[in-house]
Formats: structure tokens, sequence, C-alpha cells
């Protein structure tokens, strides 16, 4: 009897244990309604978990969650379907792995011929004993419902890729919002997605409203006519100037009043610092495209003030994730590499803007430095060059020479580094004499 009261003990123990461990996920999960084809209501579930809840775990250079989803479709106190799968979630930046405002979306859609079932979707972190379980009562769409369910849309961008076919419409990914949750200085604008049935008079206006604390903000009144997408409707809302706290949208038509639809969001302040190194925002722009070379956005200039900043603030963030350093770091040493240029370079223009303010920029002090004279064999004139050489796995090689005679270094040779080019009449510039072997590293 002694031995069965230990194991039962044990057994207790363990259960209460799992009790205990078993945290909730903290995610959220949203629903909504449209018609199919054939007349049957189609249910879309979106989820969404944001990353800093979930449990990253480190394989080769990236990090990975997992994220298993259970649903089940009951119909009175039987379960007449169930299906099983597992989210794998990469991401290759650890600062995501903490970040509150990176979050995973997914999306289950379901057509359904009858009202009443039960879905119960239980959703688990299986590298962390958090579960999150989600329940509905199908109710469907009825012949008066001449509206969808009013969805909100946080980005709409155009692809017609593969990618995130679940979210596609019309050629462009309509990225869903299940939190209701909108951070403004993340979000110039807000969308709202529904959808028209049936028959509709033309002379029959589009009521579209956002009321905060039950007193109207902005009513929009749209005749059928000017819809350009009509019946698959999405329309843009500024959120920019919008006060902080719970809104309420709605939408219906005029001869149909009764039959509107609403959701319920939240206008938050920005969730996360931003980062940036100088008050010019151009001036900054300039700097990230010195340091990578990248091709210039298309859309810069058309680009809002916060949008810029928040994509300066994201190649810092970027930056710093793939070095596995704090953003702070990663400034600090580029401003403490600025003052550096701009003390040591400058001529018409900022150090950090020359040729070899560039270099340093990018890869910071040479190991080596070789100064000396060589003679322009084409003008007979002695000019100032310096080689400038990295140790290490870089072990890159660049050549200056101070054509214009002002202390004005230009580059004209590169080896090891495809983000530069080499001038080809660079050996008229070092003299007939120079030994190229100095050039080895």
């Amino acid at each position: 009897m002694r031995i069965k009261l230990i194991v039962l003990s044990v057994v207790f123990i363990a259960l209460c244990c799992n009790i205990i461990a078993a945290e909730r996920l903290g995610m959220f999960v949203d629903v909504k309604r449209y018609w199919d084809d054939k007349g049957n209501t189609k249910y879309v579930i979106d989820y969404q978990v944001p990353y800093k809840n979930m449990m990253f775990l480190t394989r080769g250079t990236g990090y990975f969650a997992e994220l298993k989803v259970t649903l089940s479709i009951a119909n009175a106190d039987s379960v007449i379907y169930t299906k099983e799968f597992t989210n794998n979630i990469g991401v290759s930046r650890k600062y995501d792995v903490t970040s509150s405002g990176k979050s995973y979306l997914d999306r289950i859609s379901l057509t359904l011929a009858k009202p009443g079932f039960k879905l119960a979707i239980k959703f688990e972190d299986l590298n962390a004993v958090k579960t999150y379980e989600w329940s509905y009562l199908t109710e469907q769409l009825t012949d008066t419902d001449i509206i969808s369910d009013l969805e909100l849309v946080s980005n709409v961008s155009p692809d017609t890729s593969s990618f995130s076919q679940k979210f596609q419409r019309d050629g462009s990914i309509h990225l869903s919002e299940p939190s209701g949750i909108i951070a403004k200085e993340m979000s110039d604008s807000v969308f709202f997605y529904f959808e028209v049935y049936g028959k509709t008079d033309e002379k029959t206006k589009l009521i579209f409203t956002i009321k905060k604390d039950d007193i109207p903000t902005l009513i929009k009144s749209y005749s059928i006519s000017e819809l350009e997408s009509f019946p698959r409707i999405l329309l843009p809302i500024k959120v920019t100037n919008m006060e902080l706290g719970k809104y309420t949208a709605s939408v219906n038509l005029s001869d149909q009043s009764a039959l509107s639809k609403s959701c319920e969001f939240i206008i938050t302040e920005q969730a996360e610092k931003l980062y940036f190194i100088f008050t010019d925002i151009d001036e900054e722009y300039l700097l990230i495209r010195t340091l990578t070379s990248a091709k210039s956005q298309s859309n810069w200039k058309t680009m809002s003030k916060d949008a810029k900043r928040r994509y300066i603030s994201n190649f810092w963030v970027n930056m710093a994730a793939v070095r596995n350093q704090s953003v702070e770091t990663v400034l600090d040493v580029y401003k403490d590499r600025i003052d550096y240029c701009n003390a040591r370079y400058s001529h018409f223009e900022k150090g950090w803007k020359t040729d070899m303010g560039r270099i340093y920029l990018r890869n910071g002090a040479p190991s080596d430095i070789d100064y000396d004279t060589s003679t322009d064999d084409t003008k007979f004139v002695r000019k100032d060059f310096q080689i400038w050489k990295y140790s290490g796995s870089f072990k890159a090689v660049y050549v200056f020479v101070d054509i214009p005679m002002n202390g004005n270094f230009k580059l004209i040779y590169a080896d090891n580094d495809e983000q530069e080019s080499t001038n080809p009449n660079w050996r008229k510039y070092l003299g007939s004499d120079f030994d190229e072997s100095r050039l080895e590293n």
C-alpha cells in the first residue's frame, strides 16, 4: 500500500505541475462572414499571435517557433470534423523574437451550408506549455444580409505571387487586423473591406460612419456609381490625425439602414521606439544607401514623414539584429565613424560623403595604410595616394589618389568588395614604376 501511495503522489504532483505550467497563449482570433458563389456562408477565421508571446528556439542561423492548430466542427454533441496542422514560424532577426510590433498572421476559411455548428480551435505553442482555445457558434448570413461583415485591414499591397495567397483579393494582399489595434505612428491609413450582394438602385447611397464614444467623427456617403470595385469595396481611412481611443465603424445602404454591419477598433500610440542618427530624414536616407549601396525606394519622395522615419528605424533595427547587437550600440558605432570622417576627410562636402568617408563608414578603420607618392605619366605631376588594407575574412584593398591635389582623395581601385568598382585606368594614376605587389593582402 505504501508503494501505491507514493506512485499516486508522484502522478498528482506531475498533474499539478502541468496545470501550473499550462499558461495561456496571448493571441487574437476574429471571424467574418461572406457569401460564396453557391449562396452558402463562408467563414473566414483570422488568428494572430505576437512573436513575443511565443517561444523561439535557435536553429542554424534563424529562430523558430511551432504553433499547433487543432480545428473541430461539432453538430450538437457530436464532433463531425477534425483537422490538425502545425505552423512552423521562422524569423532571421533576433530582435523580432521579442518585438511587440511583430506577429504571425494566418487564416482558415471554411464554408457551411447550415447554421448551428460549433467551431472550436485549440492553439498550442509546442516549444512552451502555452495554449489558447477559441469557440464560435455559426450563424449564417440570410437573404436580407446584402452586406457582408466589415473587416478591418491594416495593410494593402500589390502582389500577384503565391506568397500569402490566403490574403489575396483582386491582385493585392489584404492583411487583416484581428486584434483591432492600430498604432497610429505605424500606419498612415487603415482600410475597411466588405462586399455588397444583390441588386441595388443607382440612387442608393452607401453610408460609412466612424464613431468615438457614440459621437460621429466621420461620415462618408458614396453613390454606387462612384465605387470602382463594386461589389467588393475597400475604403481607406486616414488615422494620422485621429485621437487615441476606441472607435466603431459601420456601413449600411441608404435604403436598408437597418441592415448595417460594424466593427470596433482601437487607435493607440506608437508601440516601438524609432531610431535615427540625423534629424534630417533625407540625409539619413543617403547615409543608409551609402552603407548598403541599396537601390533607392521608388516612392521615397511621396512617403509621409512618419513612414520615412519608420523605414529608417527598421533599417537600424535590422542591422542590429544581423550583428546580434543592441540598436543603441550600432548607432553609437556609426555616430563615432561619422564624427571621425567629418573631422578627417571634409573638403567641399561633409567627410562621410567622400570616397574615403564612405569606405571608413562601412568598414571602420583599415588594418594598414600605405602612404606614398607616385608620378602621373600623362601630366608629369607627383600625386599623393593611399592604400588601405583590411585584415581578417574581409581582406579588401582600396587605393585612393589625390587627383585634384587638394586633399580630397578619390577611390580608383577596389579589390574584394562587390559594392565598389575599380577605375579601368587606375594604373595611369599610380605611374609606370608602381610596384603592384604592394596591393597584395
